[in-house]
């Protein structure tokens, strides 16, 4: 077949692609290391090491999305992609390097959607070579706190990969968890599900089956997201969680995919309440804003709480922020220095270019690799000028590691400020905690009842 939108389809092509794609994956795992504070992978366990894939991912995040799958997958994960993006000059390189296939949308093409048939063709030769190719289901990248309709094309692509080839790819579904879609440094869970098993059975036709495997899709795609009414709803629910568990100490310490099962418990408990007692629940969220927000007149931080202030304690912070300040000020210091300018040209144009805080996150990081990468080379470009090739070398080799400590830094020296604040706040006013720690207690009796009254009522069903 000839190839598309500039994408090959020999093996040939593939092979000569393949070092490019490792890079792509490098160059992935560096966004992830510095958009993200925190990532994390569950369930890679279903993930073969060969043979055809077909993943099929939520699509909260626009571009993202497949930067976010790509790193979470050891090996070349291939997008299918709306056949716009290929005439973005941003993208289209970058397609080219993940060997991206266009789908044609009808809303994007006139209502001519001939050109599928093609792509499906080389979805057909790419899964009959064992490769990974990434769907999105829902169709388009969107901002709601829920999934949305799942279109039949990732169920019809596997149904005629099983017909083409006599073999289907593995259908895997992959949930995509942020905690705070278009945030710089918040978090992400990637969670992999079991297979989807893909059949025609005994007198299905093709469209029937097609529609059976959609719904099992959009059920497991259910299981690794969490789904909600309201983006209120979710904020709320992860404000208890944290509140629970901050309790033992043990928030900071605990994996997203445990934060992950808490929340989908407390989703259920949340579904149950409203249906029983809405007022009730209603009520306990009123309580909790109130208490978080007599924290946040005196700058107490929730954890600040579950800190007991012995010696050892405070001399083990003394010296930690002391090594910040000492050995981490100095690196940090040149990596604002080399980095300032690209960072907040970065910023500044991310915020006009999204069309909303959910594509906030598209636009920085390929903007990010716009400047950075003109920036970074120009100046290492200079100093190549101006102290020959070891001084470069050396240069570009501080350029990233120097901006990752600058990150670090940067939040280490707001947490020690608030430490502070809050040590000596309480060394003035012991009352004040007394009284912090009455009303949590109080609260945290309140909420636990109403949480064990929904799953009392769950047992009952």
């Amino acid at each position: 077949m000839e190839s598309t939108q500039g994408n090959g389809s020999t093996p040939g092509s593939r092979n000569a692609a393949a070092p490019l794609q490792v890079g792509w994956r490098w160059f992935c795992l560096a966004v992830l290391r510095v958009f993200y504070r925190r990532t994390e992978v569950d369930g890679l366990e279903h993930l073969p090491r060969q043979g055809p894939v077909l993943l099929c991912a939520n699509h909260p995040s626009a571009f993202a999305d497949a930067a976010v799958v790509q790193a979470a997958c050891p090996r070349p994960v291939h997008p299918l992609a709306r056949s716009g993006l290929f005439r973005n000059p941003l993208l289209r390189p970058l397609l080219a390097i993940m060997q991206a296939i266009p789908v044609y949308r009808r809303q994007d093409s006139g209502g001519d959607t001939s050109q599928n048939v093609d792509s499906f063709e080389k979805c057909y030769q790419m899964f009959a070579a064992g490769e990974v190719l990434l769907i999105f289901p829902e169709g388009a990248s969107h901002h709601q706190p829920r999934l949305l309709e799942m279109r039949t094309g990732a169920a019809r692509l596997a149904l005629g990969a099983l017909e083409r080839n006599g073999r289907a790819p593995l259908l895997l579904p992959i949930g995509l968890n942020f905690s705070d879609v278009g945030r710089f440094r918040s978090s992400v869970l990637v969670k992999i599900d079991s297979p989807v098993p893909v059949e025609r059975r005994e007198g299905e036709t093709p469209q029937e089956a097609a529609v059976r495997i959609t719904g099992d899709i959009h059920a497991a795609l259910g299981r690794v997201t969490l789904n909600l009414e309201s983006w209120d709803d979710l904020d709320l629910l992860r404000r208890l969680e944290r509140f629970f568990n901050l309790r033992r100490g043990k928030y900071r310490r605990r994996k997203l995919s445990q934060r992950f099962r808490s929340l989908q418990k407390l989703i259920d408990a949340q579904n149950r309440l409203r249906r029983r007692a809405p007022s009730l629940l209603m009520d306990a969220a009123r309580r909790l804003r109130q208490f978080e927000r007599l924290c946040e007149r005196f700058g107490v931080r929730d954890y600040h709480l579950t800190v007991r202030y012995t010696p050892g304690l405070v001399t083990r912070f003394v010296m930690r922020s002391l090594t910040i300040i000492l050995l981490g000020l100095p690196l940090a210091a040149w990596g604002s220095l080399n980095s300032a300018l690209p960072y907040v040209l970065t910023g500044l144009l991310a915020v006009r270019i999204a069309k909303d805080r959910y594509e906030y996150d598209t636009a920085k990081i390929l903007l990010g690799m716009l400047f950075f990468g003109m920036f970074w080379g120009a100046q290492t470009a200079a100093v190549y000028t101006l102290g020959g090739t070891l001084a470069a070398v050396l240069y570009a080799a501080s350029l990233l590691p120097s901006a990752a400590v600058g990150l670090y830094v940067r939040r280490e020296r707001e947490r020690i400020w608030d430490n502070i604040k809050v040590f000596f706040l309480f060394l003035r006013k012991k009352e004040l905690r007394d009284m912090l720690e009455v009303k949590r207690t109080e609260l945290e009796k309140e909420l636990a009842g109403l949480v064990k009254v929904a799953l009392r009522d769950s047992s009952r069903e």
